[in-house]
């Protein structure tokens, strides 16, 4: 696309967004503090967004609103579940490593454990 690559950089920090209105957002809840407080609990959001995702997963009994750009497949969003909420850990045999995937300690077990004595 024509617009493709197209930054809108922060003339307080280092960050660039990628629109206009994810700039002002950065620059509202970044630098001016502006919080949405909500009305039924002390949490304060930094974004809309945050506070209806908040008031809909804790005030509505509606379950998290899973990102499906973050996960996309429900192996994903598994694995995510286990390890963020649900404390799950592959512990190493060989040491006191305990990873988040089992694909994390197959790759600690090859770098940190194979061909040592």
């Amino acid at each position: 696309s024509k617009h493709e690559g197209v930054r809108y950089p922060c003339h307080q920090c280092e960050y660039k967004a990628r629109t206009p209105g994810n700039l002002k957002i950065h620059r509202e809840s970044k630098h001016e503090g502006v919080r949405y407080p909500c009305d039924q609990c002390d949490y304060k959001a930094t974004t809309l967004r945050y506070l209806k995702r908040h008031k809909k997963s804790k005030h509505e009994g509606v379950g998290f609103l899973w990102d499906q750009s973050e996960h996309r497949t429900p192996g994903n969003l598994k694995i995510h579940r286990e390890s963020k909420h649900e404390g799950v850990r592959y512990p190493c045999d060989q040491c006191d490593y305990r990873a988040t995937t089992s694909e994390n300690l197959k790759n600690h077990k090859k770098s940190k454990h194979e061909g040592v004595p």
